[in-house]
């Protein structure tokens, strides 16, 4: 379960955040929306401890994510492209979040071959880098990397 508790964020006098409380219970998914500046990329990027709060915290399973990194092996997460590595090739790219997630090639190729819909012939062994494919299919690639290892 991820527990967000009296959660701000403050740049100079400018509050872009506050959240008194949310809870997200465990194995759902979960997504934001709202207008621009309402908060969405800086509320995940508090969840991912890119960027410190002001005040409260996240509790992913627990842990406090700006307090400790043990929340790291059971969450995974994809905002939009900038998290790609744009000069791999899909393949590259899916073979070293595995790496990074504990997972050998083989494991990888399991997973990407329940996808094989999903990218519509489009992605995989198409000698292309991640930044040439479009902008859909650069968020196909991310989605798909973000379940490598089995994320809770």
């Amino acid at each position: 379960m991820i527990i967000t508790s009296n959660l701000s964020k403050t740049y100079n006098t400018n509050t872009v955040l506050n959240i008194e409380s949310l809870e997200i219970p465990k194995g759902q998914s979960f997504g934001l929306v709202g207008n621009n500046g309402a908060g969405k990329t800086t509320y995940f990027s508090l969840l991912l401890d890119l960027i410190q709060p002001t005040t409260g915290y996240i509790k992913n399973n627990n842990v406090r994510v700006h307090e400790s990194e043990d929340w790291k092996p059971f969450t995974s997460a994809f905002i939009d492209e900038t998290f790609l590595i744009g000069y791999l090739t899909p393949e590259e790219y899916f073979y070293f979040i595995g790496e990074l997630r504990g997972q050998n090639k083989a494991d990888v190729d399991a997973l990407l071959a329940q996808f094989e819909d999903f990218f519509h012939g489009e992605i995989l062994l198409q000698k292309k880098y991640l930044r040439d494919l479009s902008k859909g299919n650069q968020k196909k690639a991310g989605i798909v990397a973000a379940l490598i290892g089995h994320p809770k």
